[in-house]
């Protein structure tokens, strides 16, 4: 087979079309050997987004850029979710808002009644075995529940005018080598998944049997890589040979000595590939240390090898049984190194932000705790009024008012580059990356329109540009995604000085904008220079202030 362009390992910044309409916006972490593969349909003015990714802003940021290079995201008419795992669904409660205001949710009843606890308020459909969702193209997608692969509530989604099918951990791999389009080789991992995470053979062959009895051309995995028509029945196929269960056999019988050190060999020798250095140790136990230290998927893959070695040799894993933890020395592994690595990668090439080397993020880094310095343009955008409009209303209507406000700010900062920072009650705030200045006072603008347009409540808008540190800030409890610094405060007081309808700017924002927007926003009638100060002792802020609509 002639190798693709696609065989390649991928750049994570820019989405993959496979083909006409259907999109990878996923990411990959070679280094974890995971990928986390969301698809984006596109039928006519309508969109579906399968299993849209994990729930932090990192990645919610990575798959939203990508989603945003196709299609404005409140095309995306349906949510499709194959199961209700955090990896799959974690990230819906941070875009629903962005989506189609009639956004609906698709899943299995079993997992659609654990969504909810994600903090999800949009529309959910729980749908059957069999079940079809028309269109309005007129194509169908349709759905089949695959139970105990690997939850109660499992299900695939059937193409059949593209003869696709979606997934979901069905034929998923972990492979730190990983392709986005898959070959033989990941048809024994592929395997190694289903016997690790599923325990029934009756409910494999079930799936099997259901697989079977439809026509598929391609095979799009939640995890792994895409599997092509000429494969198709390779992957499908194995999933009768397979002999899941491994947890519960790999515990009845526990290696001797001898057999202990064999694993332990075994062992040395993988991680050594898997860590491209040679690696000794003493024992078992300095061998898990070792893999606690370098994040969960290390641990994870070291845990699947041995099994499979273990199995081989009729025994048991010795990781999986038998350790005392000690309150005063019990110690886990950070899950930072998966986040790090992503919002390393993401912040670097996409914002051009760089690692801080102040005091106080060398003190947060020691804790663990990841921040990075850069250059934003951030905005603050407050109600105006809300208090006392809020008096006489009943909480259902309040809720109502700011979720609808709310709502059309963040779709007009999310289709003009920004990002929600957070949610303050009758506040936003968020940011741009550098490149994006002219689109953040333009969004301002718009949004002043936007809200008069539709007689929602009136807003005061704040910005300004500068440096400003990113990242986990808090207690080790409670941590925030946030952002600090002067630029921070310099917007806020920005927004404090505007009034209904009116953005306020700081010098250094202005400074930013290009000559014809500043000859633009100075056609305002009321456009000005002004000086500002929160408290008596604070300095004069100088900024512009213009009434945009």
């Amino acid at each position: 087979m002639n190798t693709s362009p696609l065989d390649v390992r991928l750049d994570s910044k820019h989405p993959v079309e496979i083909e006409p309409g259907l999109f990878w916006v996923g990411f990959a972490d070679y280094e974890a050997g995971f990928s986390n593969n969301p698809y984006l349909l596109l039928d006519e003015d309508e969109a579906i987004l399968f299993d849209p990714g994990p729930g932090h802003p990192v990645f919610r940021d990575l798959i939203m850029n990508k989603i945003a290079e196709i299609i404005n995201p409140s095309l995306i008419r349906y949510i499709v979710v194959h199961h209700q795992d955090p990896d799959l669904c974690g990230m819906i409660p941070l875009i629903e808002d962005l989506l189609h205001p009639e956004l609906v949710i698709i899943a299995h009843p079993r997992s659609a009644l654990f969504l909810p606890y994600y903090g999800i308020r949009k529309a959910l459909l729980p749908v059957g075995d069999g079940d079809s969702l028309i269109l309005k193209s007129g194509k169908r997608l349709e759905f089949h529940y695959t139970p105990y692969l690997h939850f109660a509530g499992a299900m695939v989604t059937y193409s059949p005018e593209r003869k696709a099918l979606f997934s979901s951990d069905i034929f998923g791999v972990f492979n730190r080598d990983w392709k986005l389009f898959a070959d033989a080789s990941y048809v024994d991992l592929a395997r190694h998944f289903i016997e690790h995470y599923v325990c029934s053979k009756e409910a494999v062959l079930y799936t099997y049997r259901k697989l079977k009895s439809l026509s598929i051309k391609m095979i799009l995995p939640q995890h792994g890589g895409i599997i092509r028509e000429e494969d198709v029945d390779l992957f499908v196929d194995m999933l009768k040979d397979t002999n899941p269960g491994i947890l519960i056999r790999e515990l009845s019988n526990k290696p001797d000595k001898k057999q202990i050190q064999h694993l332990l060999d075994t062992a040395q020798n993988w991680i050594s590939v898997w860590m491209q250095k040679d690696m000794h140790f003493a024992d078992f136990d300095a061998l898990k240390q070792y893999a606690l230290s370098q994040g969960p998927a290390t641990v994870s893959m070291l845990y699947d090898m041995l099994t499979r070695e273990a199995q081989v040799m009729g025994v048991a894993n010795p990781l999986v049984t038998g350790a005392v933890h000690q309150w005063m020395g019990a110690e886990g592994t950070s899950p930072n190194r998966l986040i790090d690595s992503f919002r390393n990668r993401l912040l670097t090439s996409q914002y051009s932000m760089l690692y801080g080397d102040e005091p106080n993020i060398e003190r947060l880094l020691q804790r663990r705790f990841n921040a990075l310095k850069m250059k934003l343009a951030i905005i603050f955008i407050d109600i105006r009024g809300f208090t006392g409009w809020s008096t006489e209303r009943s909480p259902d209507e309040i809720i109502g008012m700011l979720n609808k406000e709310q709502s059309l700010i963040l779709r007009i900062i999310n289709s003009t580059g920004g990002r929600l920072n957070k949610s303050m009650g009758d506040g936003l705030l968020a940011y741009y990356p550098e490149t994006k200045i002219p689109e953040c006072l333009m969004a301002a603008i718009k949004i002043h329109k936007e809200l008069k347009k539709v007689s929602l409540l009136p807003v005061g808008i704040g910005i300004d540009f500068g440096e400003v540190v990113l990242g986990d800030i808090g207690e080790e409890l409670r941590i925030d995604f946030t952002l600090i610094g002067s630029t921070v405060n310099n917007s806020s007081r920005c927004c404090d000085s505007a009034g209904k309808h009116q953005i306020t700017m700081g010098e250094t924002f202005y400074s930013q904008l290009p000559e014809p927007t500043r000859i633009f926003i100075g056609e305002f009638p009321d456009f000005a220079k002004i000086s500002s100060k929160r408290k008596p002792l604070d300095p004069e802020l100088t900024a512009f202030r213009f009434t945009a609509v």
